[in-house]
């Protein structure tokens, strides 16, 4: 399904069921009804394994911080979110050696 705004993906969990879906950085999660529970790949903080989740609650969002694969599970009724693609990645600036070395170029 598509969003009149912009493209992005809309889906629903039945009551305790959970989906597990791979994602690039920067996708966000909308959550429109129930309440959704995100938990992201475990991050190493010194020698400790550190689990990473987020419980959303109906009109909030989540922004996936690092791509690869995150689970999505319904907690008590119904859920229904969106998914926004994450956003293309900025034009990389040229360095002040590019412009000298172009502008000299004829000389």
């Amino acid at each position: 399904m598509h969003c009149s705004t912009s493209p992005c993906d809309t889906a629903r969990l039945a009551p305790g069921q959970s989906l597990h879906i791979a994602v690039d950085a920067g996708t966000a999660f909308v959550v429109t009804a129930g309440r959704l529970r995100i938990d992201e790949a475990p991050r190493w903080l010194a020698d400790v394994c550190v689990p990473v989740g987020r419980t959303l609650d109906e009109g909030t969002q989540h922004v996936v911080e690092r791509a690869g694969w995150i689970t999505l599970s319904a907690l008590g009724a119904p859920v229904a979110w969106r998914r926004l693609p994450a956003p293309p990645p900025a034009p990389r600036r040229r360095g002040a050696a590019w412009a000298w070395t172009r502008r000299n170029a004829g000389a």
